[in-house]
């Protein structure tokens, strides 16, 4: 009877170890050997494993959204997926009507020469208010982010729900990214004239590797950013003559609201 019920103790004993082992040890997502972390963690449920669709999707480089009112989990393969996506926009007033300042990200694998955002301003029914036109720089290569400003000198703003956004892409070309520092960048405000203009001045650097290639239309954008990171203000400058190692910018930017940081990016076809 002792045997018997030492065994039954060393037997608990031991199931309930393993249970413990097993759950101090995590369930590891792995792509190509590659581990992938997920805020939501793999669970073992009913003897089958469940890891979460989206960390996984992404990691694949399928689009993943949530269609509330079909309550579906919608997924879109990178070949279908639109060459360009919107990462962020903000809808600013002005003293003449308002702007939309955005950012659009290269979520495909080619870089292109002509890059068209057209924007349909709605109102709370859906109706559309304006279409709204702008162009991103040439040479936005894959995984890249930049910069647009839409303006409108209409005085609906008080109208305006939402946007929606289409992006259209063509003429491919083959570049490397742009390999940039910017260095000696300024703030000032011209005091000799009446206007609300800032001015951004600054000196680019390229990179060793960099001058193997050729500038055609070489852009600087700035987007300036208040405390809570929302986009206030946007400015570009095309650069005239930057084929040495060394350039020199000015951007004029209009009148915003306050802001705390920056951001300085660089693109040529």
């Amino acid at each position: 009877m002792r045997k018997i019920l030492i065994g039954v103790m060393l037997g608990m004993f031991l199931a309930f170890a393993g249970m413990a082992f097993s759950e101090e040890i995590p369930i590891r997502i792995l792509l190509d050997g590659r581990e992938i972390y997920s805020d939501t963690p793999p669970q073992i449920i009913n003897d089958r494993t469940f890891v979460p669709i989206r960390v996984i999707s992404e990691a694949l480089g399928v689009h993943v959204e949530w269609d509330q009112e079909a309550r579906a989990v919608v997924l879109t393969s990178p070949e279908n997926l639109p060459p360009f996506s919107i990462v962020s926009y903000e809808k600013i007033n002005s003293e003449y009507g308002y702007y939309i300042l955005g950012e659009a990200k290269n979520q495909s694998k080619k870089t292109f020469a002509d890059v068209e955002i057209k924007a349909d301003i709605l109102d709370p029914a859906g109706n559309v208010i304006e279409t709204l036109t702008t162009y991103l720089p040439a040479g936005v290569t894959p995984g890249e982010s930049a910069y647009f400003k839409l303006r409108s000198y209409s005085n609906q703003e008080y109208l305006v729900s939402d946007v929606s956004f289409d992006i259209s892409a063509k003429d491919e070309i083959s570049i490397t990214p742009v390999e940039v520092t910017f260095d000696d960048v300024r703030f000032t405000r011209d005091q000799n004239i009446y206007n609300d203009f800032l001015y951004v001045t600054g000196e680019v650097e390229r990179s060793d590797s960099d001058l193997k290639r050729e500038y055609k239309n070489p852009v600087i954008q700035i987007g300036l950013f208040d405390s809570s990171g929302r986009m206030v203000n946007f400015g570009e400058r095309h650069i005239d003559d930057f084929k040495s190692k060394y350039g020199e910018f000015k951007i004029t930017l209009e009148k915003g609201p306050a802001y705390k940081t920056y951001e300085l990016k660089c693109f040529s076809d």
